[in-house]
């Protein structure tokens, strides 16, 4: 597959990327339908949630002939918004076919240990892996959401993902903070929620890389469509 940029350039980006979420087959028709330049217009990086399309490996490769758009591949744990299976050996059988048309894959940190395999193996393609957390109904202390970070690194990944829900002011103010800190990793942040658009920008702002959008229909409450959110970022 043609790629427009190395995973390791990826990560190093300067700038703010903005990454669609494809989670349904209308979104990925639609997707697969524009030309090249559209769909560099549409976003950065296209998240492909696996355990959402619930395809064939076969058939989103046939889908996605001749695409040149940096992908992410996900494969979620049901209890942290998934449809996936539980079981790691089975989300790993989503990811691990699809390897070689990755950018970046997407594996929870809670995880992390139990899929070392298909760790290893993105590693041996050439492809970073990004661990995430996801709380849906709170943000939490300041040492947990420090200790996802941490976690990532002894983990032997490549970057953090850290999405939550912001009842408060303050919470947005926390995940602000740990975004500005540094850490030896490339860390993305996201609020969810009433708060969840702005934290979008805001958190853009301080230094987070993903920065998620949806293409079709939205599968996280305060997500953006994701071209209006590749403009705003253009803009910050």
């Amino acid at each position: 597959m043609a790629q427009l940029v190395s995973s390791k350039n990826l990560l190093m980006s300067t700038r703010p990327l903005a990454v669609g979420v494809i989670s349904d087959v209308a979104a990925l028709e639609h997707f697969a339908s524009l030309n090249a330049d559209a769909r560099a217009a549409l976003c950065d990086v296209a998240e492909l949630r696996l355990d959402m399309l619930k395809m064939p490996a076969a058939d989103v490769r046939a889908k996605l002939a001749g695409n040149a758009t940096p992908l992410l591949l996900t494969a979620r744990h049901p209890a942290e918004g998934g449809q996936g299976p539980e079981d790691a050996a089975g989300r790993a059988a989503m990811l691990e076919p699809l390897l070689d048309l990755a950018m970046l894959i997407d594996i929870e940190l809670r995880s992390a240990m139990q899929m070392q395999g298909t760790i290893q193996k993105a590693r041996s393609a050439g492809v970073p892996v990004v661990g995430s957390f996801h709380d849906f109904q709170a943000t939490p202390a300041d040492e947990v959401l420090e200790g996802a970070a941490n976690f990532g690194q002894q983990a032997g990944l490549d970057a953090v993902k850290v999405a939550t829900y912001l009842n408060t002011q303050e919470d947005l103010s926390r995940l602000m903070k740990l975004t500005g800190s540094p850490h030896r990793l490339r860390v993305s942040t996201m609020g969810m929620g009433p708060w969840g658009r702005v934290s979008r920008l805001v958190l853009a702002k301080c230094g987070s890389l993903l920065n998620y959008g949806f293409i079709g229909t939205s599968n996280a409450p305060g997500q953006w469509p994701v071209a209006r959110l590749k403009e705003l970022l253009a803009d910050l």
